[in-house]
C-alpha cells in the first residue's frame, strides 16, 4: 500500500500527526510518503505548486492504487488531488483520509491574517508575516497563496472514493459545519465528530482505530 500523507498549512513532514501516522503505517507494511510543501521556500508557496509537487510524487512511484491522507490544508490538497485523479489507472487514488479538512478556505479565521489587517492589508503589502510552526519561527508568504487558491473550490468536489473525515468539535481554525456539509455531499463519505480542537492530539488513538479498519490494516499486510 502506498500512502501520502499531506501536511497542513506552515508545518513540515515532522509534524506530530506526521510522524504518528508514518510510524503506525509503517508498521503495517505500507509505503508512506511526505513530501515537504515548504520546500523550495515557504514564501512562495501556492495551491498549484503543492498539487504538481504532489502529482510528481506519485508519479514516481510503482503503478498501483494510492491512499492519501490530508490533514487541515493537506485535506484541501487531499480533496482537490482526488478529484484530479479520476480516470487515471496508473496510480489511482482509491481512499482518501480526511483530518480537520479546510474544504473551504475561510480567511477570516486564519489569525496571522487578521493580525495584520486583513487580506486587503496583505494585498497592499504583497506579502504576510505567518508563524510557521514547523520552523518554530516567522515566515514571509506572498499574496500570490491568495491569488492561486481562488481557482480551488474544494468544497464542491463530489468524490467518488471512499472517504473518511475526522473533525474536532471545538476546532477553532476551520468550521465544523462546512465539514459536516461537505460530508453529507459526499456520495461514501464516513465522518467522525470528535470533541477535540483543531490539531485532534486527544483523539489520536480513536483515528488510528478507524483508519486501520478503513485501510484493513489491523492486522497488518
Amino acid at each position: 500500500m502506498q500512502v501520502f500523507y499531506l501536511h497542513g498549512f506552515a508545518s513540515s513532514p515532522r509534524s506530530s500527526k506526521a510522524e504518528f501516522f508514518t510510524e503506525r503505517l509503517k508498521a503495517r507494511g505500507a509505503l508512506v510518503h511526505v513530501p515537504d510543501f515548504n520546500e523550495p521556500d515557504f514564501s512562495t508557496l501556492t495551491m498549484s505548486r503543492m498539487l504538481r509537487q504532489l502529482e510528481a510524487g506519485i508519479a514516481e512511484i510503482p503503478p498501483g492504487p494510492v491512499v492519501l491522507i490530508g490533514s487541515s490544508l493537506g485535506g484541501f490538497l487531499a480533496v482537490e488531488a482526488a478529484a484530479r485523479s479520476a480516470g487515471r489507472t496508473s496510480h489511482p487514488i482509491d481512499r482518501v483520509i480526511l483530518l480537520a479538512p479546510a474544504v473551504e478556505l475561510e480567511w477570516d479565521r486564519w489569525t496571522e491574517i487578521a493580525k495584520s489587517g486583513g487580506v486587503n492589508a496583505w494585498r497592499r503589502n504583497g506579502e504576510i508575516e505567518i508563524f510557521h510552526y514547523g520552523d518554530a519561527a516567522p515566515r514571509r508568504l506572498r499574496f500570490a497563496f491568495y491569488e492561486d487558491a481562488q481557482q480551488y473550490n474544494a468544497a464542491s468536489r463530489r468524490l467518488k472514493q471512499p472517504v473518511l473525515i475526522f473533525q474536532g468539535r471545538l476546532d477553532e481554525s476551520v468550521n465544523p459545519a462546512l465539514v459536516e456539509k461537505f460530508s453529507r455531499a459526499q456520495p461514501n463519505a464516513e465522518l467522525h465528530l470528535l470533541e477535540d480542537g483543531h490539531q485532534l492530539k486527544e483523539s489520536l488513538e480513536v483515528i488510528w482505530r478507524e483508519t486501520a479498519r478503513f485501510l484493513d490494516v489491523t492486522s497488518g499486510f
